[in-house]
């Protein structure tokens, strides 16, 4: 396969780019990053001409595919009014209210630009709401990469041969350059053990504004919440004061229309939405009761931006949101089955692919536990395998991430997904025999 244009790219790139790459999460690809023309439905089109089945899907917001027209109409439809008011605009409570119908518990909507943005944004209402300062979240589990919650998004170092008894995370900054001091409100608990909350609840009484988590540990490896944990957390937030924060930016409107509030059955004070819900473009939000919102509303909480609500992501947005809830009959249970199709084609690929899927969210990893409940539970795992897999996978016409995420979108079919079983087997007789 002939990549010689996207090397070229990437080499003067390194010259005027630290490390050629705009996201760190995006050097990882061997020998280099590829570099991308154009992308129609379920395909995408590097700068040499190949062809792949795409299941990146920049990382989850093309949940219709790509270029979906339905957003591409709305777009440019914006495009022909402005690009930006700085004040208010009629999407903003199309959009709001588009999504009031749709997110349990969800009464009044704030919006924001990124995912990081978003988490900000919801952190500050449970300070401002509770009066109070520390901030819960759970090992494995990534909220975006401001200083106070970029920690602990891997594992600690534990050592399983060590110790047969998991210890209580640490809070250990996720990057250097993260001051000690700017995660001292930050306390980390173990995913699926309701004793690891209750203890540091118990152990800072009356101090934990929220308890921050993704619904289902998608960074950490797409691990499912055990039945009972969710209504536990939630149960243990409401009886300390706590508020229960979902960070949905994967999640939301990807697991079910309502997110994974509606998939699992719990809903949380605060909900944090981005990626799918701009279907493609950069828009986030933050959902919560008229009560939560009330800090914004008389002024307690300053929330300024001036790409908040830009009229480009909240067309994008209404468009996207608009499509989901008219075909969500028909939308959600074909991706839960084109899912569960790629997730078994890949898993017979060989028995060293694990695979975990849930709706249109998959993770493939080499050597690891086929279930796991904790992301301590998968330091088994070959990484470095994994990733000549996938290396091998891109040389077959599939594009998937090094690090294991894939996405399902509208407009892959079984087409696709049989094309991709066949190159996942042809793959693994290469790298893993």
């Amino acid at each position: 396969m002939n990549q010689e244009r996207s090397s070229s790219l990437f080499e003067a790139a390194r010259e005027v780019i630290p490390g050629g790459v705009t996201s760190t999460v995006r050097a990882g690809r061997q020998p280099h990053p590829l570099y991308f023309e154009r992308g129609i439905g379920p395909f995408m089109w590097d700068v040499d001409g190949n062809r792949y089945v795409d299941y990146v899907l920049a990382l989850g917001p093309l949940i219709l595919g790509h270029a979906p027209q339905v957003v591409r109409a709305a777009v440019h439809r914006q495009l022909d009014q402005d690009l930006i008011f700085g004040s208010q605009h009629p999407l903003e409570p199309e959009v709001a209210g588009l999504m009031v119908e749709l997110v349990p518990g969800a009464e009044q909507v704030i919006f924001a630009t990124t995912g990081s943005d978003a988490v900000a944004v919801a952190l500050r209402l449970a300070r401002v709401v509770t009066g109070r300062d520390l901030v819960m979240k759970f090992e494995g589990h990534y909220h975006g990469w401001l200083d106070g919650v970029f920690a602990s998004t891997g594992f600690d170092g534990y050592d399983p041969a060590r110790s047969g008894r998991v210890e209580r995370p640490a809070t250990v900054p996720s990057a250097p350059g993260i001051p000690t001091r700017a995660q001292a409100d930050t306390v980390v608990a173990q995913w699926n053990d309701l004793e690891s909350v209750e203890a540091i609840l118990e152990g800072h009484r009356g101090e934990v504004a929220a308890v921050i988590c993704e619904p289902l540990a998608v960074n950490g490896g797409v691990i499912a919440p055990d039945p009972g944990f969710l209504e536990g957390l939630r149960r243990l937030a409401s009886a300390n004061g706590t508020l229960l924060v979902f960070d949905e930016i994967i999640t939301g409107f990807r697991l079910a229309p309502g997110g994974g509030q509606e998939r699992f059955g719990v809903t949380a004070d605060l909900a944090i939405f981005g990626k799918a819900m701009g279907g493609g473009i950069a828009v986030s939000a933050v959902t919560g009761t008229r009560a939560m919102m009330r800090p914004i509303e008389d002024g307690r909480l300053v929330h300024n931006g001036t790409f908040n609500g830009n009229p480009i992501g909240l067309s994008a947005a209404a468009a996207t949101l608009h499509h989901l809830a008219t075909t969500r009959d028909s939308t959600y249970p074909a991706l839960e089955t084109l899912g569960r199709r790629l997730g078994e084609g890949l898993a017979a690929a060989s028995p060293r692919l694990t695979v975990r899927q849930v709706g249109s969210i998959l993770f493939t990893a080499v050597d690891e536990p086929a279930v796991v409940r904790t992301v301590r539970d998968r330091i088994g795992g070959n990484p470095a395998v994994h990733s000549r897999f996938t290396e091998a996978l891109l040389r077959r016409g599939v594009h998937a991430t090094p690090r294991g995420l894939w996405y399902l979108s509208t407009a892959h079919t079984d087409a696709e997904v049989d094309l991709t079983i066949a190159a996942a087997a042809d793959a693994a007789k290469e790298v893993l025999a």
